[in-house]
């Protein structure tokens, strides 16, 4: 089916305001601005949810640090604590990583764990999930976040608020930094896109959605 996580862009919206393309993959909900943009070019923007997704905040697996608040998360990410030993680790400096600002997980990132507030100036940023993945896995002192599908023995998924990252708890909304992922069309699905939708979210369909490293809604 070929739905990778990083297919999901921050909103390809643009190719369906121009009748480019009959599906836009999203990893967010659309905006209020660019649903006026579809509008004025004769689109209205049909949202199709489709799989579930959780945003892990990963460690190197030698960090003793086991689980985080959001609180915490977020004194990380906007320069608050940038040693280790403030939230009860070894001494040592906090090298956080995050994505590229025209990242659709950056952006669910920012609205569930800083509640919008802007990440440090210093961090690394990178633009994929295997990126942050392979940064984590090789610095001691990183902290990244990354897609549930991209979860690994190489990196370490901590708790967030004392829930781990799971499909289960993913699927159930137990886990604070899940979201769900769309597919957007142009007024309700009709005729062959339909029948892909249908397919994507059959038994058959979301068995390979879970393969992909998403979470499935059934």
């Amino acid at each position: 089916m070929g739905l990778r996580q990083d297919k999901f862009a921050v909103f390809p919206a643009y190719c369906l305001f121009w009748n480019t393309t009959d599906i836009a993959d999203a990893s967010r909900k659309i905006k209020d601005t660019e649903v006026q943009k579809a509008r004025s070019k004769g689109v209205e923007p049909f949202e199709n949810i489709i799989a579930m997704d959780g945003i892990a905040v990963v460690v190197h697996p030698s960090n003793p640090i086991h689980r985080l608040t959001r609180d915490q998360i977020r004194a990380v990410y906007t320069g608050r604590i940038s040693d280790w030993t403030e939230l009860g680790g070894r001494g040592s400096r906090i090298v956080v990583i995050s994505r590229d600002t025209s990242s659709g997980t950056f952006e669910a990132f920012e609205e569930l764990a800083l509640s919008k507030d802007k990440v440090r100036p210093d961090a690394m940023t990178t633009a994929s999930n295997q990126a942050t993945a392979q940064i984590v896995a090789q610095t001691p002192g990183a902290i990244g976040y990354i897609g549930f599908g991209y979860v690994s023995p190489k990196v370490k998924a901590v708790e967030v608020d004392g829930v781990p990252c799971t499909r289960a708890n993913i699927l159930k909304g137990a886990y604070t930094l899940s979201r769900p992922l769309f597919m957007y069309t142009n007024g309700s699905p009709s005729g062959s896109v339909k029948k892909f939708i249908d397919f994507v979210l059959s038994p058959e369909g979301q068995k390979l959605v879970g393969e992909e490293g998403f979470v499935g809604l059934k």
